[in-house]
């Protein structure tokens, strides 16, 4: 799926010019970001494919600090079910949406082959929010148009959603949810993300 396949470069290799000093800031923390991953990608590139534990860890130490889960997830499921749920449920969502995401990232990043980004200016004044758009450069085939949300928070920045052609991906995890928290709830789908986790 175009954008499952995508996922991998969509926040991991980012990189494909140099970080200037006068970038705004959060296009520095996803360019710092995005050069240590695909640093570590190249180094490890002759084990992407069979070993899933280093590219989880990768991707859980380098990249997923960088997310803003708690938006996330509460965007993910919405508002209803979120205020619904009780504190200890939406705490088990956090931890294994998070897990789920990055399963997802990882079995994406193993077929990591060298792909890089070509990245445009920041529109407009940069507030608390900010969106950066890029180019997945393929080393076959047209670029792929990606783009992040970013939110500061305290001095940080974080990424709470990016979209692949257009396609958000808070909304495609919305439409995956979607039916299992009709039928079931979000006790239910903790219980079902457990289960996908835990098929390693």
């Amino acid at each position: 799926m175009k954008l499952k396949k995508s996922l991998v470069i969509v926040l991991f290799l980012l990189i494909s010019v140099p970080i200037f000093a006068a970038d705004p800031a959060p296009l520095v923390m996803l360019k710092s970001t995005s050069s240590q991953m695909l640093q570590e990608l190249d180094k490890h590139i002759g084990q992407l494919k069979n070993n899933r534990k280093l590219v989880n860890n990768l991707v859980n130490t380098i990249v997923v600090p960088h997310f803003d889960l708690l938006s996330m997830s509460r965007a993910v499921i919405g508002r209803t079910y979120w205020q619904q749920a009780s504190s200890n449920t939406q705490q088990e969502f956090i931890k294994e949406f998070t897990a789920y995401v990055i399963r997802t990232y990882s079995s994406a990043l193993q077929s990591y082959d060298g792909e890089t980004m070509k990245f445009y200016p920041i529109r407009g004044e940069v507030g608390n929010k900010t969106r950066i758009s890029s180019d997945l450069m393929l080393k076959n085939g047209p670029p792929i148009q990606l783009q992040y949300g970013l939110v500061k928070q305290g001095s940080q920045w974080l990424i709470y959603d990016f979209s692949v052609d257009g396609v958000s991906i808070i909304k495609n995890y919305q439409s995956q949810f979607a039916g299992i928290l009709r039928q079931k709830g979000l006790d239910g789908l903790v219980r079902q993300l457990q289960q996908r986790n835990g098929a390693r």
